[in-house]
């Protein structure tokens, strides 16, 4: 399952991402899998120890797997949106969503709250180049919605 895991991380924005596409473009993309999966195990080991959610977690993801896995263990939802009888309001033209910062989404689910970068991982941000990913995880965004297609005639 890690193996599996690990093949996808080149499409990974944050550090693991970027150890991933480095050790691929010098070694074969095999021996990037596997060093990525063990990577994996490491991160999650430590996790376990410590008892302290993954850091580099992308919120939007993260906070749907989330809450789907609080659905299926106590049948709750949280009530969001506009109240009843008040107009939602957009912050961008076309529309929007927020995206919760990482540090919300953990509060909302009750898991514990993750401290400040190591001088450790703060070297590896800045060597890995991922110096605008932390803060931007760190914060709550605004995204514009995506363009809905018109559905059209399909010509055969």
């Amino acid at each position: 399952m890690l193996i599996e895991a690990a093949q996808h991380l080149d499409r990974h924005p944050g550090p693991l991402g970027h150890f991933f596409r480095r050790l691929a473009q010098k070694k074969n993309r095999n021996v990037a899998v596997v060093a990525g999966a063990r990577k994996l195990a490491t991160i999650a080991w430590l996790m376990l120890t410590s008892n302290e959610p993954y850091r580099d977690a992308l919120p939007s993801t993260t906070g749907a797997k989330w809450s789907r896995l609080r659905i299926k263990a106590t049948r709750q939802r949280c009530r969001g949106g506009s109240a009843k009888g008040e107009k939602p309001t957009a912050k961008l033209p076309g529309g929007s969503g927020t995206i919760k910062a990482l540090a919300e989404v953990d509060d909302s689910e009750c898991l514990p709250q993750t401290g400040s970068l190591t001088a450790g991982e703060q070297r590896v941000v800045e060597r890995t180049e991922c110096g605008d990913f932390v803060p931007r995880i760190a914060q709550t965004q605004v995204a514009p919605r995506r363009p809905v297609k018109p559905a059209g005639r399909s010509e055969h």
